[in-house]
């Protein structure tokens, strides 16, 4: 058995995971405080060695499909096996370059699709204080639509699929259904339950609505 040092010493959050072998098994990323599964838990809560190792396990290899056709969501293995099977047009990488410096396995396979002008990197970091560029978003959005023309859907990720990707996914909502902050993250949340914009990120979304509502003329 393999165990984290942090069963030891908890995470100034207060919350410490117990990290097995075989880490597939489902009590791998159960919080040693609160119990919860380390996904239910704010990024800012999971120290960064706990996280890399239930990453590299438990991020799931496939993506949920948010809009048939058009937009998926899903973590880096999602991205990196999606786009390997040639199933999505592109890639929105909203854990940017830096991605690769926490998950370094996955540098090769994004740079593929750099090559192939197949992926576009938003350096976003998973913090409450993180200023996302309302301009910048309006032209990932418009990138992402541009691919989708080509007949196959879209794919933004993070390193969970669950914060940064879903703020993506509910501002591309927002902006091609024109729906307010609210209920673009229920459409997102029905098909992928555990997706949360960290707060920072949430408040973004609701604080830009009109603006990126007002982009659904400017992109259809």
């Amino acid at each position: 058995m393999q165990v984290s040092a942090s069963q030891f010493a908890a995470h100034p959050a207060g919350h410490a995971f117990l990290l097995r072998k075989p880490l597939a098994m489902p009590t791998c990323s159960k919080c040693a405080t609160c119990a919860a599964d380390v996904f239910e838990h704010a990024r800012s809560e999971v120290d960064d060695a706990d996280m890399l190792q239930i990453l590299q396990v438990r991020a799931a290899s496939s993506a949920t499909v948010i809009v048939e056709g058009e937009l998926l969501v899903g973590g880096f293995k999602a991205a990196m096996n999606e786009a390997k099977r040639d199933n999505v047009s592109g890639v929105v990488n909203a854990a940017g370059t830096k991605l690769h410096d926490f998950l370094k396995n996955s540098r090769s396979a994004f740079d593929q699709l750099r090559a192939q002008d197949r992926c576009l990197d938003l350096e976003w970091d998973d913090s409450e204080t993180f200023e996302i560029d309302v301009a910048a978003l309006a032209k990932a959005i418009a990138w992402a639509r541009e691919r989708v023309s080509t007949g196959k859907p879209v794919l933004v990720n993070c390193a969970q699929g669950k914060s940064r990707s879903g703020t993506f996914a509910c501002a591309y909502l927002m902006a091609t259904r024109d729906l307010d902050a609210a209920a673009a993250l229920r459409m997102v949340q029905e098909r992928r339950p555990f997706v949360q914009p960290n707060p920072g990120f949430m408040a973004f979304l609701r604080r830009n609505e009109a603006a990126l509502r007002s982009l659904k003329t400017e992109i259809s």
